[in-house]
């Protein structure tokens, strides 16, 4: 009993140390288990504030770095939101995002403020706060878009400017509700409307100033300050502070103003749009922190503040809560389906727009705050507490809610409306990850052979060396391994990007090297002898694909590449669905027309009628064949039919995907056991389409 008295005596921690442990063990520990019970890892990081905080166990105390980076990473959700957004798209549906932005404000709204006036029996004012937080909201769930690179999609843009204008319209109503205020009268009121309408004049006129200011002060000085800085400062270190700086500054201004500093930070984003790309260094940088302390703390901080014992106080905020859940979710899906109606967009981009604009977080905290602060006749806050524990009740309901629906909007988009455009016009890119010396000739031809003939991009070589401080030796046989693979892929006329690097992980080093030098592709080899061989191979595997979302090609041949005279590619069910079915699928007919081999698909009807197109229309010269098989069928009986001559290519699928089968997970062992003396080639599609820097949390708007 002693022990446990003194151990509930060390909590809450205090100690900002430990607090910054704990908080990293969670980052840590949480997308890991959020991953296995299949949750957003941005629920995961609420819920998990909400256990540790005050309202839980009470492990940790809510200290002043939740305030201050919690508020920089809502910051991050808004600026990086800005850089993200499409600027051509922007001008060209203007009309659109204004239609969808005065419905995600106006309809939400109107039906607040009715549900507080006559159902709830708010005071006119109260019901306008109220109609304010749920008129606004937060996108959480963007860090789940930018994971399946649909940031530039048309219901994301849609999104993203409705995001902005609920925002700045109801921010607008709620200053001049805070600017109009009197102690002795409400707003709604009939005595004195002469005088309360030349302060609420006055109020809109002031507020409307200085968004005018704002505006021109960000995109008048801000580009030419961003130009000149970057002219100066060629450290990416000195850029991510001036980048940080500014974004500071532009949302500490607009604090100053008694605007919401967001809206600095969004439009600070967009004006920083043209000058930071996607694949650059920079973008990296900003991504890297705002996901790896930013935003998760932002995350946690709301968990903190919400008490799920407040929705059992009493009946009457059990009430509240109910109709402000409901009456926020279903006006924001209504605004999202009349607009979706109205111009003509499919189903998936509808669920998109509910879930993207459904969410509310510290926002919706703060617009409460605000109408707490405004004090009636009789001493009491405009809003109540029943209120405002109706409120934090909606983060949590709305943030679930709109991770759930946007992580399932986004898998479907991916497999059937974007896969396509994003292919067109990708180039291949491939990087050789080299290991042995005996293997490096067959993985340098296999690469030369499958890109496309008229490429003039190069090979990308890599000879990975672990743990090499102190071990001159070895990476002089790295560069010797390099270099020979150079002088190969020289006599085909092609030239290899040489590189050799020391990394204490091979997926995190391969991960980094693709990032740095841009590679659609991995490909590397792979020896199975035995069982044990077998079981390292699944392990690496199983490392690489969620760190790597781009394609993975693993080769293991038994005899030269160029001497082989059949292929064999096993199609799983659904892969046809696949972001990376073309990119694969032009692989392998490459081979096939470079070795002139034949090459016999074992596949579902549907995934053939897409290779005969293909085949049709870039390979007619390749002699393609069709055969419908089980092809988790690993019978002895097929496998003594593969002659030495022969590779056979299995499409393989990442955990979650369409075409994932669990089979897959053991195809290591399968192909050691039954085809271990065979030339065999294992292929892991692209997930995502084009790279978007895939991590633990990104963000949202608010």
């Amino acid at each position: 009993m002693q022990m446990l008295s003194n151990m509930a005596k060390m909590f809450p921690v205090t100690d900002p140390t430990w607090i910054m442990c704990c908080v990293l063990v969670l980052l840590l520990g949480v997308p890991l288990l959020c991953e296995r019970i299949k949750v957003p890892p941005l629920v995961g990081m609420v819920l998990a504030g909400m256990a540790v905080g005050p309202c839980g166990l009470n492990i940790l105390e809510r200290d002043a770095s939740f305030g201050i980076f919690g508020q920089v990473g809502l910051y991050y959700i808004m600026f990086t939101a800005g850089l993200s957004m499409d600027t051509q798209a922007l001008k060209q549906r203007m009309g659109e995002m204004c239609t969808f932005g005065l419905l995600s404000f106006g309809v939400p709204f109107a039906l607040g403020f009715g549900a507080a006036y006559w159902c709830l029996q708010m005071s006119g004012a109260a019901a306008i706060v109220l109609a304010c937080i749920l008129a606004s909201h937060t996108m959480v769930a963007f860090s789940i878009v930018k994971r399946y690179g649909l940031t530039q999609h048309r219901s994301v843009t849609l999104s993203v400017a409705a995001t902005m204008i609920s925002l700045v319209l109801s921010l607008f109503i709620l200053s001049v509700l805070s600017a109009s205020w009197q102690p002795e009268d409400a707003l709604l009121s009939k005595s004195g409307g002469g005088q309360e309408e030349m302060s609420n004049l006055r109020a809109i006129l002031g507020i409307v100033g200085k968004l005018v200011m704002l505006a021109a002060a960000i995109f008048v000085l801000l580009p030419r300050l961003t130009r000149f800085a970057f002219r100066k400062l060629s450290d990416d270190v000195l850029q991510y502070i001036f980048v940080m700086t500014v974004m500071l500054l532009c949302a500490a201004v607009c604090n100053s103003l008694g605007i919401e500093g967001v809206l600095g930070a969004f439009l600070c984003g967009l004006v920083m749009n043209r000058y930071i790309p996607e694949a650059a260094p920079l973008m990296r940088h900003i991504d890297f922190m705002g996901n790896a302390l930013f935003i998760p703390y932002f995350l946690i901080g709301v968990g903190m503040l919400i008490d799920i014992r407040l929705l059992f106080t009493s009946a009457e905020a059990l009430v509240i809560t109910a109709v402000v859940v409901i009456v926020a979710l279903l006006s924001k899906c209504l605004a999202a389906a009349i607009a979706a109606r109205f111009y003509k967009l499919g189903n998936n981009s509808l669920l998109m727009m509910c879930g993207l604009t459904s969410a509310h977080a510290a926002g919706a905290l703060a617009i409460v705050m605000v109408g707490r602060q405004l004090i009636l006749p009789d001493g009491t806050p405009l809003v109540g507490l029943n209120e405002l524990n109706g409120v934090v009740m909606l983060i949590l309901f709305s943030c679930v809610f709109s991770a759930f629906v946007t992580a399932h909007a986004a898998r479907r988009i991916s497999l059937t409306e974007v896969s396509r455009e994003e292919q067109q016009g990708v180039e291949d890119k491939m990087l050789v990850a080299m290991s042995r010396p005996e293997s490096m000739p067959n993985l340098v031809n296999t690469a030369i052979l499958m890109r496309p003939h008229q490429s003039t991009t190069p090979i990308v070589g890599v000879r990975l060396v672990l743990d090499a401080a102190g071990n001159e030796r070895e990476l002089q046989q790295a560069r010797a391994l390099v270099g020979d693979a150079a002088a190969i892929a020289a006599s085909a006329g092609i030239s290899l990007k040489k590189v050799v690097r020391s990394s204490v992980n091979v997926v995190t080093g391969l991960s980094h090297l693709m990032k740095d030098f841009e590679t659609s592709e991995v490909i590397m080899g792979y020896h199975l002898k035995d069982g044990r061989a077998a079981d390292k191979y699944g392990h690496l595997i199983s490392e690489m694909l969620p760190a790597i979302t781009r394609q993975i090609i693993i080769v293991h041949n038994s005899r030269p590449i160029n001497t082989i005279r059949c292929i064999h590619v096993l199609v799983p069910p659904q892969a046809e669905k696949e972001i990376g079915f073309t990119r694969w699928l032009n692989h392998v007919l490459r081979l096939a027309r470079q070795l002139d081999c034949r090459i016999t698909f074992y596949c579902s009807e549907q995934a053939w009628a897409l290779v005969e197109q293909r085949r049709n229309y870039h390979y007619n010269n390749v002699r393609a064949q069709w055969e419908t098989c089980n092809v988790y069928d690993t019978s002895k009986a097929f496998a003594d039919s593969i002659g030495d001559d022969h590779l056979v290519v299995f499409v393989a699928a990442r955990n979650g995907s369409a075409s994932y089968h669990p089979e897959m997970g053991r195809l290591a062992s399968t192909i050691a056991t039954l085809y271990g003396e065979s030339s065999v080639m294992i292929i892991y599609p692209d997930q995502y389409g084009i790279e978007n820097h895939n991590m633990a949390f990104s963000t949202g708007l608010k």
